[in-house]
């Protein structure tokens, strides 16, 4: 048994990251797959394993009618509740598959923790994640 977080929020993307850049996370085999839906609240963000690894959207920018045309992809929403290391590791792939596209991101993340911790998730400048406490009942807040 590990201690558990509580993960929501967004990360933005700019500009907009073609959808084919992000494939490798939509079709596994890890855990969580990321879907393309237009926020965690959408039925179809819901996958089978949503209850276990959370949901992880691609928010849509565009949908052109032209199919030749690739959907771009302005935002990963997350909400997820597990370990640190099993939101870590696929926002992880996320940023850096982003980066190595040539595109920024900015995380709105907000997480919390079973003790009452709070804070949030960070891209640092070079495309590490960071966990930022901004409150930690009973001792002095803490970044790893």
């Amino acid at each position: 048994m590990g201690y558990e977080y509580s993960v929501e929020g967004t990360v933005q993307v700019t500009p907009p990251i073609p959808f084919p850049a992000l494939l490798p996370l939509t079709q596994g085999p890890d855990l969580p797959i990321f879907c393309l839906a237009p926020g965690v609240e959408d039925p179809d963000a819901a996958g089978p394993w949503s209850d276990i690894v959370g949901v992880w959207a691609l928010i849509p920018k565009d949908v052109p009618l032209d199919q030749a045309q690739p959907v771009t992809v302005s935002a990963l929403a997350v909400s997820h509740i597990s370990k640190s290391g099993a939101i870590h590791q696929p926002l992880a792939r996320f940023v850096q598959l982003c980066l190595a596209a040539g595109h920024e991101v900015v995380s709105e993340l907000k997480f919390h923790g079973e003790g009452g911790e709070r804070g949030e998730i960070q891209v640092t400048p070079s495309g590490g994640i960071e966990w930022v406490e901004t409150l930690a009942p009973g001792r002095e807040p803490v970044r790893w």
